[in-house]
């Protein structure tokens, strides 16, 4: 698979030698921008599909805009590095690094590692979606328990009667019925 990658620099003499490995396994360089450019304009200028970094430390500034890298515009991030600190390690992967190389690039190893990275990334992806999925199922349980509270009180419904009011309701309007009990408990707060 070949891949648009944003190569960030560090020391220009390794980071050719990055480039170049890029180019022999098929992979293109849509640009190349240093540590201290704006790395979030530079991105959607030329709309990569993999950052590579090469940095003798992360350091702050680095890891900052990683992080507000992946608030914005999530993408698989390789950092070759000489940096083996636990901590610097920690911080990089939080901040959304895929794949951390210490000690320099061995070019028989740049697709294996760039496969991880991408796999890493889609996984971590997948789980983050997979988080917001389940926070929104649970932020909709507990407006429909809400809401099942409210019809009880108000209309003297059980809990079965409460739930089976919100379902008809639901399948009138052609809504979940999350949207619904967000609906009644709206109302409920208007009217209190």
């Amino acid at each position: 698979m070949q891949l648009k990658a944003l190569l960030v620099k560090d020391d220009p003499e390794r980071s050719e030698l990055l480039r170049q490995s890029l180019l022999e396994f098929g992979h293109s360089v849509v640009g190349e921008t240093t540590i201290t450019d704006d790395l979030l304009r530079t991105i959607e200028k030329t709309d990569p599909e993999l950052l590579v970094i090469d940095s003798d430390s992360p350091g702050d500034m680095l890891l900052s805009r990683l992080r507000e890298l992946a608030l914005h515009r999530p993408l698989p991030v390789v950092l070759f590095t000489e940096e083996d600190s636990r901590a610097v390690i920690g911080q990089a992967v939080r901040a959304g690094v895929s794949a951390y190389i210490v000690d320099g690039l061995d070019r028989n190893r740049l697709g294996a590692i760039l496969d991880i990275a991408m796999a890493r990334f889609d996984e971590t992806k997948r789980l983050r979606q997979e988080l917001e999925d389940t926070r929104a199922n649970l932020a909709e349980r507990k407006a429909v328990e809400r809401a099942k509270g409210i019809l009880m009180k108000q209309r003297s419904f059980d809990e079965s009667q409460a739930y089976h009011a919100l379902r008809k309701m639901a399948m009138d309007k052609n809504l979940r019925i999350g949207q619904v009990a967000e609906n009644l408990i709206a109302v409920a707060e208007l009217l209190n």
